[in-house]
């Protein structure tokens, strides 16, 4: 049995995944960290949500999942409204990382104001707990059990995930067979999205596209 459904026919035991990520928002522009607050999608934003769904449109998804953020959820929104066909599904374990006390915070501003966990952080970036938030370790464990089940779930179909960056990495590094700590080796732009055939009984995936 064979599904055609955006990259082309996909076998019963794969799932073709979109990973998508949000469209700008105002922390954004300052490379700030961005995670559980609710921020809207700003004006450059809503335009790359409309950009991204005039070119996923004449590709049927059979199930769409989103964080449940705004940013998320109002990034899919005109694919939605344009199908009528297709159902958003929220997902709570592809929220974003939740920063904790670090939330809005950019780097640089971490580094000057919280040096000593700030290079604890750099020193362990996978187990390290954020002050008052998450480790890269357990955005891992809830994102890998998400993606088994949406797979298995939608055993042969097409799915979109719209995500945020943090958990778009951690996804696709589960999706392509990698270790964590190689979610830091790609990035993907606000309103962008990575294509990857997943294979749920290997565990492994092919990348066809990331980015434009």
């Amino acid at each position: 049995m064979t599904k055609q459904r955006g990259f082309g026919g996909v076998k019963a035991y794969m799932t073709v995944f979109y990973i998508i990520r949000h469209g700008e928002t105002e922390p954004n522009t300052r490379s700030a960290c961005l995670g559980r607050s609710d921020v809207p999608l700003n004006e450059n934003g809503r335009l790359q949500a409309l950009r991204l769904c005039a070119e996923l449109g004449g590709i049927r998804a059979d199930a769409v999942y989103s964080s449940p953020l705004c940013r998320a959820r109002d990034t899919i929104a005109p694919y939605i409204t344009a199908r009528g066909d297709t159902e958003l599904r929220e997902e709570q374990r592809i929220i974003e990382r939740d920063f904790g006390e670090w939330e809005n915070m950019s780097f640089a501003q971490i580094e000057s104001e919280d040096p000593e966990r700030f290079a604890l952080w750099q020193a362990d970036f996978l187990d390290y707990e954020v002050p008052g938030g998450e480790s890269s370790a357990q955005v891992q464990k809830r994102v890998d059990s998400a993606v088994s089940e949406i797979a298995e779930r939608h055993d042969g179909g097409t799915v979109f995930l719209v995500t945020h960056l943090g958990a778009a990495r951690h996804i696709i590094s589960r999706c392509l067979g990698l270790a964590p700590e190689e979610s830091w080796r790609f990035t993907l732009g606000n309103g962008e999205f990575a294509v990857i055939e997943y294979d749920h009984k290997k565990g492994t995936g092919v990348l066809r596209r990331l980015n434009s």
